[in-house]
Protein backbone atom coordinates (compact mmCIF):
# COMPACT_ATOMS: atom_id res chain seq x y z
CA UNK A 1 0.00 0.00 0.00
CA UNK A 2 3.17 2.53 0.96
CA UNK A 3 4.42 1.98 -2.91
CA UNK A 4 1.69 2.07 -4.92
CA UNK A 5 -0.89 4.72 -3.19
CA UNK A 6 -1.47 7.21 -5.31
CA UNK A 7 -1.29 9.56 -2.50
CA UNK A 8 1.81 11.09 -1.03
CA UNK A 9 3.22 9.46 1.96
CA UNK A 10 6.06 10.13 4.33
CA UNK A 11 7.36 7.86 7.49
CA UNK A 12 8.74 10.59 9.99
CA UNK A 13 10.70 9.82 13.34
CA UNK A 14 9.82 12.64 15.68
CA UNK A 15 11.39 10.95 18.92
CA UNK A 16 13.56 13.96 19.25
CA UNK A 17 10.89 16.26 18.76
CA UNK A 18 9.27 14.67 21.72
CA UNK A 19 12.25 14.75 24.06
CA UNK A 20 12.78 18.47 22.95
CA UNK A 21 8.97 19.69 23.81
CA UNK A 22 9.65 17.23 27.11
CA UNK A 23 12.31 19.72 28.11
CA UNK A 24 10.16 22.79 27.88
CA UNK A 25 8.90 24.28 30.72
CA UNK A 26 6.25 26.59 29.69
CA UNK A 27 5.13 27.61 32.79
CA UNK A 28 1.58 29.28 33.60
CA UNK A 29 0.89 30.45 30.24
CA UNK A 30 0.71 26.75 29.08
CA UNK A 31 2.68 25.28 26.19
CA UNK A 32 0.33 26.31 22.68
CA UNK A 33 1.08 29.97 24.35
CA UNK A 34 4.71 29.16 24.75
CA UNK A 35 4.97 27.93 21.59
CA UNK A 36 3.31 31.03 19.65
CA UNK A 37 5.16 33.24 21.50
CA UNK A 38 8.55 31.51 21.07
CA UNK A 39 8.63 31.18 17.04
CA UNK A 40 12.52 30.37 17.04
CA UNK A 41 11.97 27.07 19.35
CA UNK A 42 9.28 26.12 16.30
CA UNK A 43 11.93 26.84 13.45
CA UNK A 44 14.38 24.48 15.97
CA UNK A 45 12.00 21.82 16.03
CA UNK A 46 11.22 21.25 12.47
CA UNK A 47 14.85 20.19 12.39
CA UNK A 48 14.24 17.62 14.97
CA UNK A 49 11.29 15.81 12.96
CA UNK A 50 13.27 13.40 10.25
CA UNK A 51 12.24 11.86 7.40
CA UNK A 52 12.89 8.24 7.52
CA UNK A 53 11.17 6.83 3.84
CA UNK A 54 9.30 8.62 1.40
CA UNK A 55 6.84 7.08 -1.06
CA UNK A 56 7.09 7.46 -5.01
CA UNK A 57 3.66 9.26 -5.11
CA UNK A 58 5.68 11.73 -2.68
CA UNK A 59 8.84 11.38 -4.59
CA UNK A 60 7.01 12.27 -8.20
CA UNK A 61 5.12 15.34 -5.56
CA UNK A 62 8.25 17.03 -4.76
CA UNK A 63 10.44 15.96 -7.84
CA UNK A 64 12.94 13.38 -6.67
CA UNK A 65 13.97 10.15 -8.21
CA UNK A 66 14.31 8.26 -4.87
CA UNK A 67 13.13 8.07 -1.00
CA UNK A 68 17.74 8.86 -0.12
CA UNK A 69 16.24 12.77 -1.12
CA UNK A 70 14.33 12.71 2.10
CA UNK A 71 16.49 11.04 4.39
CA UNK A 72 16.80 13.95 6.50
CA UNK A 73 14.45 16.37 8.75
CA UNK A 74 10.96 18.08 7.21
CA UNK A 75 12.66 21.75 6.53
CA UNK A 76 13.43 20.64 3.10
CA UNK A 77 9.69 19.75 1.98
CA UNK A 78 8.35 23.23 4.11
CA UNK A 79 8.75 26.96 3.22
CA UNK A 80 9.86 29.05 5.78
CA UNK A 81 6.95 30.86 6.03
CA UNK A 82 4.70 27.67 6.71
CA UNK A 83 2.20 28.00 9.31
CA UNK A 84 1.06 24.29 9.36
CA UNK A 85 3.77 22.54 11.49
CA UNK A 86 3.34 24.00 14.53
CA UNK A 87 -0.48 23.34 14.55
CA UNK A 88 0.90 19.39 14.12
CA UNK A 89 3.43 19.75 16.92
CA UNK A 90 0.52 21.30 19.05
CA UNK A 91 -1.39 18.10 18.25
CA UNK A 92 1.29 15.76 18.84
CA UNK A 93 2.23 17.55 22.37
CA UNK A 94 -1.30 17.33 23.77
CA UNK A 95 -1.85 13.25 22.54
CA UNK A 96 -3.94 13.84 19.52
CA UNK A 97 -4.19 10.76 17.34
CA UNK A 98 -3.70 13.18 14.16
CA UNK A 99 -3.37 16.41 12.35
CA UNK A 100 -5.16 17.99 9.00
CA UNK A 101 -3.85 21.06 7.14
CA UNK A 102 -3.29 22.65 4.55
CA UNK A 103 0.86 23.84 3.24
CA UNK A 104 2.58 24.06 0.18
CA UNK A 105 5.18 21.52 -0.56
CA UNK A 106 8.60 22.77 -1.85
CA UNK A 107 9.73 20.55 -4.42
CA UNK A 108 13.98 20.19 -4.52
CA UNK A 109 13.65 22.34 -8.05
CA UNK A 110 12.06 24.81 -5.41
CA UNK A 111 8.53 25.14 -7.00
CA UNK A 112 6.01 25.01 -4.65
CA UNK A 113 2.86 22.76 -4.62
CA UNK A 114 -0.32 23.11 -2.93
CA UNK A 115 -1.05 20.40 -0.46
CA UNK A 116 -3.98 19.00 1.83
CA UNK A 117 -2.00 16.79 4.77
CA UNK A 118 -2.95 14.55 7.82
CA UNK A 119 -0.24 13.36 10.22
CA UNK A 120 -1.04 10.54 12.40
CA UNK A 121 0.05 9.75 15.74
CA UNK A 122 0.35 6.47 16.64
CA UNK A 123 -0.56 5.78 20.12
CA UNK A 124 1.50 2.67 20.94
CA UNK A 125 4.88 2.42 22.15
CA UNK A 126 7.39 3.59 20.44
CA UNK A 127 4.97 5.59 18.02
CA UNK A 128 6.65 8.64 17.69
CA UNK A 129 9.04 6.75 15.75
CA UNK A 130 6.54 5.75 13.23
CA UNK A 131 4.46 8.96 12.50
CA UNK A 132 2.93 8.76 8.97
CA UNK A 133 1.76 11.78 7.07
CA UNK A 134 -0.57 11.64 4.14
CA UNK A 135 -0.46 14.27 1.45
CA UNK A 136 -2.84 15.23 -1.54
CA UNK A 137 -1.60 17.41 -4.15
CA UNK A 138 -5.01 19.89 -5.13
CA UNK A 139 -3.09 22.12 -8.11
CA UNK A 140 -6.01 21.61 -9.63
CA UNK A 141 -8.43 22.34 -6.79
CA UNK A 142 -6.55 25.58 -6.21
CA UNK A 143 -6.54 26.67 -10.18
CA UNK A 144 -10.11 25.94 -10.19
CA UNK A 145 -10.66 28.30 -7.06
CA UNK A 146 -8.55 31.02 -8.86
CA UNK A 147 -10.17 30.83 -11.73
CA UNK A 148 -13.59 30.93 -10.16
CA UNK A 149 -12.62 34.22 -8.13
CA UNK A 150 -10.87 35.63 -11.45
CA UNK A 151 -14.82 34.71 -13.10
CA UNK A 152 -16.43 36.48 -10.40
CA UNK A 153 -14.23 39.66 -10.50
CA UNK A 154 -15.24 39.99 -13.97
CA UNK A 155 -19.11 39.60 -13.46
CA UNK A 156 -18.48 42.16 -10.43
CA UNK A 157 -16.99 44.73 -12.70
CA UNK A 158 -19.80 44.27 -15.63
CA UNK A 159 -22.15 44.44 -12.37
CA UNK A 160 -20.54 47.95 -11.59
CA UNK A 161 -20.26 49.05 -15.25
CA UNK A 162 -23.93 47.90 -16.04
CA UNK A 163 -24.72 50.01 -12.58
CA UNK A 164 -22.81 52.92 -13.77
CA UNK A 165 -24.56 53.62 -16.86
CA UNK A 166 -27.90 53.38 -14.76
CA UNK A 167 -26.24 56.51 -12.89
CA UNK A 168 -25.70 58.20 -15.76
CA UNK A 169 -27.91 61.25 -15.09
CA UNK A 170 -27.04 61.34 -11.43
CA UNK A 171 -23.32 61.42 -12.57
CA UNK A 172 -24.14 64.09 -14.90
CA UNK A 173 -26.10 66.20 -12.35
CA UNK A 174 -23.56 65.73 -9.55
CA UNK A 175 -20.65 66.57 -11.99
CA UNK A 176 -22.94 69.90 -13.12
CA UNK A 177 -23.11 71.94 -9.88
CA UNK A 178 -19.61 72.20 -9.05
CA UNK A 179 -19.13 73.70 -12.57
CA UNK A 180 -21.98 76.21 -12.68
CA UNK A 181 -21.06 77.08 -9.36
CA UNK A 182 -17.29 77.51 -10.90
CA UNK A 183 -19.51 79.68 -13.10
CA UNK A 184 -21.31 82.22 -11.37
CA UNK A 185 -18.47 82.56 -8.60
CA UNK A 186 -16.22 83.32 -11.75
CA UNK A 187 -18.44 85.87 -13.45
CA UNK A 188 -18.87 87.64 -9.55
CA UNK A 189 -14.93 87.96 -9.30
CA UNK A 190 -15.18 89.34 -12.77
CA UNK A 191 -18.00 91.85 -11.57
CA UNK A 192 -15.71 92.67 -8.16
CA UNK A 193 -12.81 93.73 -10.45
CA UNK A 194 -14.94 95.61 -12.87
CA UNK A 195 -16.21 98.21 -10.49
CA UNK A 196 -15.01 101.90 -10.66
CA UNK A 197 -12.94 100.83 -7.38
CA UNK A 198 -12.53 96.88 -7.10
CA UNK A 199 -13.36 94.82 -4.49
CA UNK A 200 -10.07 92.97 -4.29
CA UNK A 201 -11.51 91.19 -0.71
CA UNK A 202 -14.46 89.81 -2.53
CA UNK A 203 -12.25 89.14 -5.59
CA UNK A 204 -10.57 86.74 -3.34
CA UNK A 205 -13.47 85.22 -1.78
CA UNK A 206 -14.85 84.14 -5.07
CA UNK A 207 -11.40 82.54 -6.72
CA UNK A 208 -11.76 80.87 -3.07
CA UNK A 209 -15.33 79.28 -4.04
CA UNK A 210 -14.09 78.78 -7.42
CA UNK A 211 -10.74 76.54 -6.44
CA UNK A 212 -12.94 74.95 -3.54
CA UNK A 213 -15.53 73.84 -6.51
CA UNK A 214 -12.95 72.79 -8.34
CA UNK A 215 -11.64 70.11 -6.42
CA UNK A 216 -15.05 69.45 -5.63
CA UNK A 217 -15.66 68.41 -9.31
CA UNK A 218 -12.20 66.59 -9.13
CA UNK A 219 -13.23 64.82 -6.57
CA UNK A 220 -16.20 63.97 -7.83
CA UNK A 221 -14.57 62.33 -11.52
CA UNK A 222 -12.07 60.64 -9.36
CA UNK A 223 -15.02 58.69 -7.09
CA UNK A 224 -16.61 57.59 -10.06
CA UNK A 225 -13.43 56.79 -12.48
CA UNK A 226 -12.01 54.54 -8.82
CA UNK A 227 -15.88 53.24 -8.88
CA UNK A 228 -15.39 52.00 -12.63
CA UNK A 229 -11.83 50.68 -12.13
CA UNK A 230 -11.31 46.99 -12.38
CA UNK A 231 -8.60 46.32 -9.58
CA UNK A 232 -7.80 43.74 -7.08
CA UNK A 233 -9.75 44.26 -3.80
CA UNK A 234 -7.67 45.60 -1.26
CA UNK A 235 -8.32 45.14 2.61
CA UNK A 236 -8.29 48.27 4.14
CA UNK A 237 -9.40 49.85 7.51
CA UNK A 238 -13.20 51.48 6.78
CA UNK A 239 -15.50 54.09 8.32
CA UNK A 240 -18.70 52.62 7.18
CA UNK A 241 -19.96 56.12 7.87
CA UNK A 242 -17.72 57.36 4.47
CA UNK A 243 -18.53 54.06 2.73
CA UNK A 244 -21.98 55.05 3.27
CA UNK A 245 -21.68 58.77 2.66
CA UNK A 246 -20.28 57.93 -0.93
CA UNK A 247 -23.01 55.27 -2.12
CA UNK A 248 -25.45 57.90 -1.35
CA UNK A 249 -24.12 60.45 -3.22
CA UNK A 250 -23.71 57.76 -5.99
CA UNK A 251 -27.42 57.52 -6.18
CA UNK A 252 -28.88 60.80 -5.04
CA UNK A 253 -30.26 61.81 -8.22
CA UNK A 254 -31.35 58.08 -9.55
CA UNK A 255 -33.62 58.13 -6.27
CA UNK A 256 -34.64 61.91 -6.63
CA UNK A 257 -35.59 60.86 -10.16
CA UNK A 258 -38.38 58.45 -8.94
CA UNK A 259 -39.29 60.73 -6.18
CA UNK A 260 -37.77 58.05 -3.53
CA UNK A 261 -36.62 59.40 -0.37
CA UNK A 262 -33.27 58.60 1.22
CA UNK A 263 -32.79 58.55 4.91
CA UNK A 264 -30.02 57.44 6.73
CA UNK A 265 -29.63 56.56 10.55
CA UNK A 266 -25.95 55.49 11.62
CA UNK A 267 -25.04 54.51 14.80
CA UNK A 268 -22.60 57.15 16.31
CA UNK A 269 -18.82 56.09 17.30
CA UNK A 270 -18.90 53.00 15.17
CA UNK A 271 -15.51 51.01 15.29
CA UNK A 272 -14.08 50.22 11.72
CA UNK A 273 -14.37 47.50 9.39
CA UNK A 274 -11.64 45.61 7.63
CA UNK A 275 -12.55 45.42 3.64
CA UNK A 276 -12.36 46.54 0.13
CA UNK A 277 -13.83 50.59 0.01
CA UNK A 278 -15.12 49.96 -3.83
CA UNK A 279 -16.64 46.62 -3.46
CA UNK A 280 -18.80 47.35 -0.23
CA UNK A 281 -19.60 50.76 -1.75
CA UNK A 282 -20.96 48.87 -4.97
CA UNK A 283 -23.01 46.39 -2.43
CA UNK A 284 -24.81 49.41 -1.11
CA UNK A 285 -25.35 51.48 -4.05
CA UNK A 286 -26.73 47.90 -5.56
CA UNK A 287 -28.91 47.40 -2.61
CA UNK A 288 -30.33 51.33 -2.37
CA UNK A 289 -30.69 51.13 -6.33
CA UNK A 290 -32.85 47.79 -6.11
CA UNK A 291 -34.57 49.21 -3.04
CA UNK A 292 -35.74 52.37 -5.70
CA UNK A 293 -36.61 50.57 -8.94
CA UNK A 294 -38.98 48.37 -6.35
CA UNK A 295 -41.28 51.78 -5.39
CA UNK A 296 -41.38 52.71 -8.99
CA UNK A 297 -45.05 53.51 -10.30
CA UNK A 298 -46.69 53.24 -6.80
CA UNK A 299 -48.59 56.18 -5.38
CA UNK A 300 -47.76 55.84 -1.73
CA UNK A 301 -44.85 57.14 -0.16
CA UNK A 302 -41.89 56.01 -1.49
CA UNK A 303 -39.04 56.07 1.33
CA UNK A 304 -35.33 54.04 1.75
CA UNK A 305 -33.58 54.06 4.81
CA UNK A 306 -30.02 53.06 5.21
CA UNK A 307 -29.03 52.45 8.61
CA UNK A 308 -25.94 51.25 10.56
CA UNK A 309 -25.14 49.91 13.78
CA UNK A 310 -24.11 47.23 15.89
CA UNK A 311 -25.11 43.88 16.78
CA UNK A 312 -24.48 42.69 20.42
CA UNK A 313 -21.51 45.22 20.34
CA UNK A 314 -19.42 42.47 18.18
CA UNK A 315 -20.53 43.18 14.40
CA UNK A 316 -21.54 45.55 12.56
CA UNK A 317 -24.97 45.56 10.70
CA UNK A 318 -26.29 47.78 8.19
CA UNK A 319 -29.81 47.45 6.77
CA UNK A 320 -31.88 48.93 3.81
CA UNK A 321 -35.50 49.14 4.15
CA UNK A 322 -38.10 50.37 1.78
CA UNK A 323 -41.72 51.18 1.56
CA UNK A 324 -41.97 48.54 -1.54
CA UNK A 325 -44.62 46.15 -2.28
CA UNK A 326 -42.09 43.67 -0.72
CA UNK A 327 -41.18 40.33 -2.20
CA UNK A 328 -43.10 37.31 -3.25
CA UNK A 329 -42.54 34.62 -0.49
CA UNK A 330 -41.91 31.84 -3.31
CA UNK A 331 -39.21 34.57 -4.51
CA UNK A 332 -37.54 34.89 -0.96
CA UNK A 333 -35.78 31.35 -0.95
CA UNK A 334 -33.86 31.77 -4.63
CA UNK A 335 -33.13 35.93 -3.99
CA UNK A 336 -29.51 35.54 -4.09
CA UNK A 337 -29.54 32.60 -6.86
CA UNK A 338 -27.42 33.85 -10.07
CA UNK A 339 -29.67 34.55 -13.07
CA UNK A 340 -32.63 34.63 -10.86
CA UNK A 341 -34.49 38.12 -11.14
CA UNK A 342 -37.85 39.59 -10.42
CA UNK A 343 -37.06 42.97 -12.81
CA UNK A 344 -38.10 42.84 -16.24
CA UNK A 345 -34.51 42.30 -18.47
CA UNK A 346 -32.68 42.11 -15.10
CA UNK A 347 -29.71 40.17 -15.16
CA UNK A 348 -29.98 38.23 -12.07
CA UNK A 349 -26.70 38.50 -10.90
CA UNK A 350 -26.57 41.92 -8.56
CA UNK A 351 -27.83 40.35 -5.58
CA UNK A 352 -25.45 37.15 -6.23
CA UNK A 353 -22.22 39.30 -6.21
CA UNK A 354 -23.76 41.29 -3.42
CA UNK A 355 -23.65 38.05 -1.07
CA UNK A 356 -20.50 36.64 -2.71
CA UNK A 357 -18.65 40.39 -2.02
CA UNK A 358 -20.49 40.49 1.65
CA UNK A 359 -19.21 36.78 2.71
CA UNK A 360 -15.49 37.45 1.28
CA UNK A 361 -15.45 39.91 3.98
CA UNK A 362 -16.37 37.33 6.76
CA UNK A 363 -20.07 38.79 6.98
CA UNK A 364 -23.46 37.70 5.99
CA UNK A 365 -26.53 38.91 3.26
CA UNK A 366 -30.25 38.51 4.09
CA UNK A 367 -33.07 39.46 2.87
CA UNK A 368 -36.92 39.68 4.83
CA UNK A 369 -40.09 40.75 3.14
CA UNK A 370 -43.52 40.84 4.44
CA UNK A 371 -45.55 41.18 1.09
CA UNK A 372 -47.48 44.76 0.71
CA UNK A 373 -45.28 46.14 3.74
CA UNK A 374 -41.47 46.54 1.76
CA UNK A 375 -38.58 44.35 2.23
CA UNK A 376 -35.24 44.45 4.05
CA UNK A 377 -31.89 43.60 2.93
CA UNK A 378 -29.46 43.24 6.21
CA UNK A 379 -25.73 42.87 5.88
CA UNK A 380 -23.29 41.86 8.46
CA UNK A 381 -19.74 42.32 9.21
CA UNK A 382 -17.26 41.87 11.80
CA UNK A 383 -15.23 44.24 12.87
CA UNK A 384 -11.73 44.91 12.40
CA UNK A 385 -9.28 43.56 14.97
CA UNK A 386 -7.36 46.39 14.81
CA UNK A 387 -9.67 48.33 16.67
CA UNK A 388 -9.42 49.72 20.33
CA UNK A 389 -12.06 49.67 22.99
CA UNK A 390 -11.99 52.05 24.86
Amino acid sequence: MFDASRIGVLEEDWSGLRAALNSLEPGEAGLRDYLVQNPDFVRYARGLARITDANPALQRMAGASSSSAFIENVDRLLGADDRSFLGGMLAFAEGEPFYEGETDLVRLDGGKVPVLFTITFPPEPGGDRNVLAFVMDITERKQSQDALLAAQAELAHAARVATLGELSASIAHEVNQPLAAIVTSGEAGLRWLRRDVPDLNEVAATIGHVVAEGRRAGEIVTRIRTFLKKRSPQQDILQISEIIDEAALLVGRELAKDDVVLTIEVEPGLPPVRGDRIQLQQVLVNLLVNAGQAMSGQSGPRIVTLGAGSVAGERLAITVQDTGPGIAPGDLPRLFDAFFSTKNGGMGMGLAICRTTVEAHGGQLSAESVPGSGATFRLTLPYSQEHTTP
